[in-house]
């Protein structure tokens, strides 16, 4: 048994005044080593608990900086953003070609239609000799061609030309999921089934023709089934 001096001897000096008794380490030190054993505490309190305490505030204050949290997943947005622009651009680019097509092959047709025309005005004009009936003619086929044109280059009509898809849900077209844990993915997974068990209860209880296990109420259309149900399930009570 130990004597009341071994029980004061100092811990970190060995000698025999030891007067004092640190409350948390319960072991006792003499005045001087005391002294040192508070500093340590000290030290070890700003090291372990203060430089941690401040290390956690610090992080928790980059998250008003939205760029500091999960910076892989703003990658991932910035890389996808990026990659819509240039799907939208190549969208719009190949538009823009058919555009193009589309104007200067109505161009070639009118031109085509206007050059018989174009040849019989300068074959009048050069011989001079045309009547009230060839200017009417001419004038007609020219409003014909004219108003061609006027409908292709109306703002209205070129507004048809372009066909714009308002399907595309770009509220929806890209989000930020909320992955739970998996011992809560199965909780609800588990309460799922049951729900779904229970509605399949429910709605074979309204039919007049089921058949009922007697042990554990499970229903059944058949009475076959039941009896595979009872062999498999209630083997005992058979």
């Amino acid at each position: 048994m130990a004597t009341i001096n071994e029980l004061n001897f100092c811990s970190a000096c060995n000698k025999t005044q030891a007067k004092s008794i640190c409350a948390g380490c319960k072991k006792y030190f003499c005045r001087k080593d005391f002294k040192e054993h508070e500093q340590q505490l000290s030290i070890k309190f700003d090291n372990d608990i203060v430089r941690s305490h401040d290390e956690l505030l610090e992080q928790m204050q980059k998250l008003e900086k939205s760029n500091y949290l999960s910076l892989d997943l703003f990658d991932q947005i910035e890389q996808w953003k990026k990659t819509a622009i240039k799907k939208v651009e190549k969208a719009a680019d190949k538009v823009h070609h058919e555009l193009i097509e589309l104007i200067d092959k109505q161009r070639m047709i009118m031109t085509k239609q206007l050059e018989p025309i174009t040849r019989e005005i300068r074959s009048l004009r050069k011989e001079e000799n045309f009547a009230e009936d060839d200017i009417n003619r001419l004038r007609k086929k020219i409003n014909e061609i004219q108003q061609k044109l006027k409908q292709f280059i109306e703002k209205d009509t070129n507004k048809s030309i372009i066909i714009d898809n308002n399907q595309i849900d770009w509220n929806h077209l890209i989000c930020i999921r909320e992955i739970q844990p998996r011992s809560k993915r199965k909780n609800e997974s588990k309460k799922n089934q049951k729900i779904v068990q229970t509605q399949q209860r429910m709605s074979m209880a309204q039919n007049s023709y089921y058949y009922t296990c007697a042990i554990c109420g499970n229903a059944f259309l058949t009475n076959a089934y039941l009896q595979a149900h009872m062999h498999r399930r209630h083997p005992n009570y058979e």
